[in-house]
């Protein structure tokens, strides 16, 4: 893996979102660009630092994917909370190369897809997180949280139906989940999962806008459904639906929502 930093900015925002929220992001920003060995492309990496970053101090890290255009965005979210102290001070760093979700983010191939997510799992845990543990104070544990919207909420959800011990996320908030992705595959992982395990110790908050289309709505009913009755003891779990909000809409509020569930509950 190579990497090459292009920009390093202080205090100052990225034109990078197209969402409305708009959060005075206080802490420090930063840009490198990630070559994948694994994938073999490269991907900009968007980093957020709490305001008195520590290198003594451990911080839980915050992975968001779409960071192209979802950076400024959740990094405002967070700031937010952490001035009002309602989560603790976390690194965020969003994973960009959108261009390529359609093959990173789904975990099969399909017409709309070319089932990347594996490759693209491994490029997080193998490659992002390692070289983010050599430059910043990350707290090493498996307590990592992901955060995706569509098609990378369709990932997200794959992510947290891969093996527990060798996972680095326990916290998952999805939004807009592309569960019609072909032919609802990913239910097929989360059964494949149930199958083979008593438990799934995670936080995960599932969010959907109201007015998205009717198998979307049907399909994200059935997996918290399904999710809650496999009575896993030590799985915590929300869903909610974000009322008068379409696809896009939704985004924004899921992920202040899923912040507070993960790190609160």
């Amino acid at each position: 893996m190579k990497l090459a930093t292009i920009l390093l900015l202080s205090s100052l925002l990225f034109s990078c979102s197209n969402d409305d929220d708009s959060f005075d992001v206080i802490g420090k920003k930063e840009q490198f660009v990630v070559t994948s060995s694994v994938i073999n492309d490269n991907y900009p990496v968007y980093v957020f630092l709490p305001e008195n970053y520590n290198a003594n101090s451990k911080y839980q890290l915050i992975i968001a994917l779409d960071g192209d255009t979802r950076f400024n965005t959740i990094a405002g979210i967070i700031s937010d909370k952490v001035q009002k102290e309602s989560i603790p001070p976390c690194i965020l760093v969003a994973v960009g190369n959108n261009k390529q979700r359609n093959r990173d983010y789904t975990p099969t191939v399909y017409a709309h897809g070319s089932g990347g997510a594996e490759k693209f799992y491994q490029f997080i845990k193998n490659e992002v997180i390692l070289e983010l543990e050599s430059r910043y104070s990350i707290d090493p544990s498996n307590n990592k949280t992901l955060i995706g919207h569509s098609f990378g909420g369709l990932f997200t959800q794959y992510v947290m139906a891969q093996e527990r011990a060798s996972n680095p996320f326990n916290k998952f908030i999805s939004s807009g989940t592309s569960y019609w992705y072909d032919a609802g595959v990913i239910f097929e992982f989360e059964e494949s999962y149930a199958n083979t395990h008593k438990d799934l110790e995670v936080k995960f908050y599932n969010g959907m806008g109201t007015l998205e289309g009717g198998v979307m709505l049907a399909s994200f009913a059935e997996m918290n459904q399904r999710l809650n009755s496999r009575n896993y003891p030590n799985f915590k779990h929300r869903s909610e639906l974000i009322e008068k909000s379409g696809h896009s809409g939704s985004a924004s509020e899921i992920f202040k929502k899923g912040l507070d569930y993960v790190f609160i509950n």
